[in-house]
């Protein structure tokens, strides 16, 4: 199986994230693979898993929710080709290939993500230690341009404008957690420090 996200809106609008065959997570923190520069989003917000020829998407008990096709996840979903994954301001295509003999994904190339690792790798809004900023689900959806019939009573008032000029920021890069990916793929390995036996 492979897969990958891409980026439907903002600057960095059809970029490809290839995902790994573990886990992916998404959020502020500085262990997560993609981060993005988003107050709507969470520390670790959600994590995506390919397992057992699927791909899981499962939200981390995120402050504002994780969408997949506007839906919110409650515990864990099963993506598919064509889904749109939603993170804070973020909006994401999910691709996914599945071939007859299900190959191992390769490893992920650091030209692949060269986009997301000279992003700014910090800022204020990615600081861990800020506060999510929670809106109502209703917010989201006005905020986000989605016409969401289930997202309660609230309906477009003037303070709506400020809401998404304070929190629709599309800017993304890469976490800690990819960086090391890439320096430890660049040491040289180990010796074993084991002996030839004598001939």
């Amino acid at each position: 199986m492979e897969a990958k996200l891409v980026v439907q809106e903002g600057k960095n609008k059809d970029q490809e994230i290839p995902l790994p065959e573990t886990i992916f997570l998404i959020g502020r923190d500085s262990q997560c693979h993609l981060r993005p520069h988003c107050p709507l989003v969470s520390k670790l917000h959600c994590a995506i898993v390919p397992w057992a020829g699927k791909l899981r998407v499962r939200d981390l008990k995120s402050r504002n929710g994780t969408f997949l096709n506007d839906q919110p996840i409650h515990g864990e979903v099963v993506a598919i080709d064509g889904d749109r994954l939603r993170v804070g301001s973020l909006l994401f295509t999910v691709r996914v290939s599945v071939g007859r003999s299900a190959p191992q994904v390769p490893p992920i190339r650091e030209r692949d993500v060269k986009w997301l690792l000279d992003a700014p790798a910090d800022s204020g809004v990615l600081s861990p230690s800020l506060p999510t900023v929670v809106v109502d689900r209703a917010e989201v959806a006005v905020t986000n341009g989605v016409e969401d019939t289930d997202a309660g009573a609230l309906s477009p008032t003037a303070e709506t404008p400020a809401v998404a000029e304070k929190t629709s920021s599309k800017s993304v890069s890469a976490g800690q957690h990819l960086r090391e990916y890439f320096e430890r793929r660049k040491r040289p390995p180990k010796a074993s420090g084991r002996k030839s036996p004598p001939n």
